[in-house]
């Protein structure tokens, strides 16, 4: 357990890895030994000495070298902010006129001028690389919009910013001096924990009950953020427009917190900072393109894959988990949206890896990835997506469905496309498990639906596909005719909108005699199977053929001011 002993007018704190109550009291004790390399790598002293092991580690203070690691932990300057609403009982230093434009046309804005308190974060750049302003930024943003959205949290800092010493060197010091007196007659000294060290925190629950914790431990609660990754989810929200019909345009909503819990506490420093260095300074917007998610999860699995590519396959990794944190500010408070906790399972991670950068749709990624967590196929859930959104997210019409973002069903088509490949490798290779079995089946019903829509295309359009197949742009491209386009999204609706509205033996009856009413050329064994899979269970058969028709639905554009994003 974590123990604090005396030597002259030094304090020793003893840590054990593995006593520590929780994962950010982990990720705080990390996070403190990584502040101290910074603090080394910077020459500034007197700073603690500490001894790391694999399991724990013992930090050896002053009165003053925990005073520099306070006032450089919670240093800041004041800078000038521009704001486009006054704030409140604060007079602005200046007021200036900013030329915007807006929906193309040019107006004058007022701006308020203010003197603003900055933390300065020197040891997120020595972490992230010193051409890394933007994941100090995305920092310094998370504490003034999550962790300390009440001004009064922000008063260390702004006593930093007036030159002043940070009032915690000292408040800890004769803390950890009282605690290690008591300590000495078998007690015990707490403290309370604020929400601005502890995600979840309260200062007091409903019963007027503190939180409060040891005082060696509250202290690793300052530095936890340091061995923690912060990303952005950005919400996708769908707008009708006059000029482009259906938009998608995202939002950034809250922040997430992943929240290491290291297992080896020598071999996870340095992993971190390694990855921290590689996610590099590549920016989206302004923020760092690494931080940028479309849910939750996918931070979780993001910190867990960067630790992951750096072993060798059965190598065990330096940490046993990630806690995710999912806040957003709401007014002049935070709350907490979710929590989650992710093990680096092997499978999980390695269908992450293949997953990752190949698939861009937010639609399909929440869905494979909530799946891919909680071990369900990967289309499971979809019939409930189907119903949550327009038709134009899923199939593919011209003139309706959003260019902002990549097209469902090219992610769907790409997915089954891996499923091909993966089962004609294991064809070669011997037996196949129920999972295979299940993408079989998803590759027969896919097939079904390219045959019915092909043929009904030509039908309603006219237009024989062997007539234009080798009618081709520069980029190779195959130019389909417009009518066969408008063909194709009217054959695809109608068959979508059917087979999302019916159920029990409705769905069977429609199945069997409209997508089977045209000639298929399927083995009788493929026909057997999707047979049985109707009458032992029509919603999953429902499912793959809307998922079947959203990838059919898709024709390569050849005119690039019609091009949906394929990348």
């Amino acid at each position: 357990m974590s123990r604090i002993s005396r030597k002259g007018e030094t304090l020793i704190l003893e840590y054990d890895l593995f006593s520590l109550p929780t994962a950010q009291h982990k990720a705080g004790l990390a996070g403190l030994l990584l502040h101290l390399d910074s603090l080394r790598q910077r020459r500034i002293s007197p700073i603690p000495q500490a001894t790391v092991t694999g399991t724990g580690a013992e930090i050896e203070i002053t009165r003053d070298s925990l005073q520099t690691v306070f006032d450089d932990l919670y240093d800041a300057e004041w800078s000038e902010v521009e704001s486009k609403q006054k704030w409140k009982d604060k007079e602005p230093k200046q007021i200036v006129l900013r030329e915007i434009e807006d929906q193309g046309k040019k107006k004058t804005e007022k701006r308020f001028i203010y003197d603003a308190v900055e933390p300065k974060g020197r040891f997120i750049k020595d972490l992230f690389g010193d051409d890394n302003d933007l994941w100090v930024q995305l920092w310094r943003n998370m504490l003034w919009n999550i962790l300390r959205v009440k001004p009064l949290t922000r008063t260390v800092y702004e006593k930093r910013a007036n030159n002043m010493p940070s009032p915690l060197g000292t408040e800890f010091w004769n803390l950890l001096y009282k605690a290690n007196s008591l300590q000495k007659k078998g007690e015990i000294l707490t403290d309370s924990i604020s929400r601005a060290i502890f995600v979840g925190a309260e200062d007091k629950n409903p019963e007027k009950v503190s939180f409060q914790g040891p005082i060696n431990e509250n202290l690793l609660l300052h530095f936890w953020t340091l061995a923690s990754l912060i990303f952005v989810p950005r919400a996708n929200k769908l707008e009708r427009t006059k000029e482009q019909g259906l938009k998608i345009s995202r939002q950034e909503k809250g922040v997430v917190f992943a929240i290491p819990e290291p297992l080896n506490l020598k071999e996870f420093l340095q992993d971190f900072k390694d990855v921290a260095r590689d996610l590099g300074s590549a920016a989206d917007g302004f923020r760092p393109k690494a931080a940028l998610v479309d849910l939750a999860e996918e931070g979780g699995l993001e910190y867990l894959y960067h630790f992951a590519r750096r072993k060798i396959q059965g190598v065990d990794l330096s940490l046993a988990a990630v806690e995710l944190y999912y806040l957003e500010r709401v007014k002049n408070s935070s709350r907490q949206l979710a929590a989650e906790r992710l093990l680096p399972r092997q499978d999980v991670l390695r269908n992450y890896e293949t997953f990752r950068g190949r698939y861009a749709n937010f639609l399909y990624k929440s869905l494979y990835l909530r799946n891919l967590l909680s071990g369900q196929p990967w289309y499971q859930g979809a019939d409930a997506v189907f119903s949550l959104h327009p038709l134009p997210l899923f199939i593919y019409l011209r003139d309706h469905t959003p260019r902002d973002v990549r097209f469902f069903g090219l992610d769907v088509r790409n997915k089954l496309s891996a499923i091909a490949d993966e089962l004609t490798l294991k064809k070669e290779g011997g037996p196949m498990s129920d999972r295979d079995l299940d993408d079989q089946l998803a590759l027969r019903v896919y097939r079904l639906i390219q045959t019915y829509v092909n043929l009904r295309t030509e039908e309603k359009s006219g237009k024989k596909f062997k007539d234009f197949k080798d009618d081709r742009d520069q980029a190779n491209r195959i130019r389909y005719p417009d009518e066969y386009r408008e063909a194709r999204g009217k054959v695809c609706s109608n068959a979508f909108l059917a087979l999302r509205s019916r159920r029990d033996q409705d769905f069977i009856d429609y199945f069997t005699g409209t997508i089977c009413s045209v000639p298929q050329f399927l083995p009788e064994a493929d026909f057997l199977m999707v047979s049985q899979a109707l009458t032992a269970d029509w919603p999953r058969v429902k499912t793959l053929a809307m998922l079947a028709l959203s990838a059919h639905s898709y024709l390569m554009e050849t005119s690039e001011e019609k091009e949906v994003a394929e990348s």
